[in-house]
């Protein structure tokens, strides 16, 4: 990691932690205003402290001739965007020496580089950052504005994101303030969203830095936030350690008149069981189904997470069984409900056809399936078993019933798996024996899974249990050469090895 990347989150810290410090004001605002009927009912008469953070970040007038003008602002400031330069300018008059050609030849190198990393499909992100940074200052002078937002599109598709991400992420915003390129807030979610979501346990810094985003694109940049936004928020605020906060977010979305989203709902449910409330849970669900949103999988995993995170795993169970008994199949029993299948099937027809003007394969499958469980249902209980109840038949039933489902296992499975052994395997008579566990250890190893730093350091630490700190060692030394392979990252690679020497010593 370069050392001015580190800076990026010292230099958020500092900006905010004035903001954070001033934002302790005295005094109650009632809450009971005007607000949209998909909005959950039960905050409707909350209060809150007059002058808090979200009042000192959002003192913002969502109005539609506000947001027109924001928007031309916007298309005006595009004008400040230095077209793309290929050669360094000279005064009119001088000549050119051989320094100055010199130093031209090596500007044209590193351009042809950084946009053969960005033509190329096989490029990761980080080599695309690696090669941007190579660019002369200032680097944006030798992009388009499309081209700017190209690259940050390519440097979002992640499949998980981290820190590294993120600071490069920002890096690349930072030189568009500095350019007076303006930023669309897609990118400004997109950036929210990367302080959310990179790293597992949020601290107050980390908090700090999202909402400082937020304040940012508002007031700075004068892009008001949408529900997307707002929702970006609400996963940020439930995974803080400021319970009041995610209540906070949801009374500005209130007053801006904005009605939560079918994601809204499902980042409800999830807070709810963090908090251990399975009513809120269930009335949530209820409101959710109220609105007419189409309840599929995903909102099924989110209410069985959050029924065992609210303490309530056999009413999860059950809704797991009932999936997995009796799939919902489509029965249109009434006229109007033959209507709206009807309208839905003529909708999947124009979608088809637009697919296959941007690229997409016509014939893809658009059909409505029955709803069943996904891997992901089924990983919630092996994990949970694998946590707290030790159940290793229970684990094997839901084995089982994956395999018959045709639904083919992933490493998440088995990093659960690798989690049981590391927390159960030292007790007595326990089912978590070291013959298992070198089964379970094969199938990482020999069935083609991704291997990833999480399920790498619960493998490492199920052997050191086990089998002892010289066994383990053993199986890094085979985990690493195969996950090397797969282009593992070496600062990952580095914390494993640095983890496994801290463990305790051989058994």
């Amino acid at each position: 990691m370069r050392p001015h990347l580190f800076s990026r989150t010292d230099v958020i810290g500092r900006q905010t932690s004035s903001l954070w410090k001033g934002s302790n004001g005295i005094g109650v605002l009632s809450a009971r205003n005007q607000f949209p009927v998909a909005l959950c009912s039960r905050f409707i008469s909350l209060t809150v402290p007059y002058g808090t953070l979200y009042r000192t970040l959002t003192n913002f007038r969502n109005s539609d001739t506000e947001s027109k003008n924001g928007e031309r602002r916007l298309a005006n400031q595009a004008a400040f965007v230095i077209p793309p330069a290929l050669k360094p300018n000279l005064p009119q008059g001088s000549k050119s020496t051989a320094g100055d050609r010199s130093e031209g030849s090596q500007h044209d190198s590193r351009l042809a580089a950084f946009w053969r990393s960005f033509n190329s499909t096989a490029t990761t992100p980080g080599q695309l950052f690696e090669s941007y940074l190579q660019l002369p200052a200032p680097r944006l002078r030798y992009l388009s504005q499309e081209q700017v937002y190209g690259l940050l599109s390519k440097m979002s598709v992640i499949k998980k994101g981290d820190e590294r991400a993120m600071l490069q992420y920002l890096t690349v915003i930072d030189d568009m303030k500095t350019g007076r390129v303006p930023i669309p807030r897609y990118h400004w979610n997109t950036a929210i969203s990367f302080v959310a979501k990179c790293y597992r346990h949020l601290t107050d810094h980390d908090l700090q830095s999202g909402l400082f985003l937020w304040k940012e694109m508002e007031k700075s940049a004068g892009v008001p936030a949408d529900i997307t936004t707002f929702n970006i928020l609400f996963h940020l605020a439930t995974n803080s350690n400021m319970a009041h906060l995610p209540l906070m977010i949801l009374k500005e979305m209130k007053r801006r008149n904005i009605p939560m989203d079918r994601f809204s709902y499902v980042n409800l449910i999830m807070y709810y069981g963090k908090q251990g409330d399975g009513r809120g849970i269930r009335h949530t669900y209820r409101e959710f189904v109220q609105t007419g949103e189409v309840v599929d999988i995903i909102v099924l995993n989110a209410i069985m997470t959050a029924l065992i995170d609210a303490g309530e795993p056999q009413a999860a169970e059950d809704v797991l069984t009932h999936l997995s008994q009796s799939p919902t199949k489509l029965k249109p029993n009434s006229l109007e409900c033959k209507q709206n299948i009807r309208k839905l099937h003529k909708d999947i027809k124009s979608l088809r056809g637009i697919l296959a003007k941007q690229g997409f394969d016509p014939k893809m499958d658009l059909r409505l399936k029955p709803l069943s469980p996904d891997l992901v249902s089924f990983a919630i209980f092996i994990d949970y078993h694998a946590r707290e109840t030790a159940d290793f038949g229970k684990i094997l039933s839901l084995l089982n019933d994956l395999s018959e489902c045709g639904i083919n296992s992933e490493v998440s499975i088995l990093q659960s798996l690798f989690k049981g052994f590391a927390l159960h395997g030292k007790v007595r008579y326990t089912p978590w024996t070291l013959q298992r566990l070198n089964a379970v250890f094969d199938a990482f190893i020999k069935g083609g899974y991704c291997i990833t730093k999480d399920a790498t350091l619960w493998c490492i630490r199920a052997h050191v249990n086990l089998a002892g700190k010289k066994k383990a060692k053993e199986v890094w030394e085979v985990v690493k050469i195969r996950w090397i392979e797969q282009g593992a990252r070496g600062p990952d690679v580095s914390e494993v090895e640095h983890r496994l020497s801290r463990m305790k010593k051989d058994l």
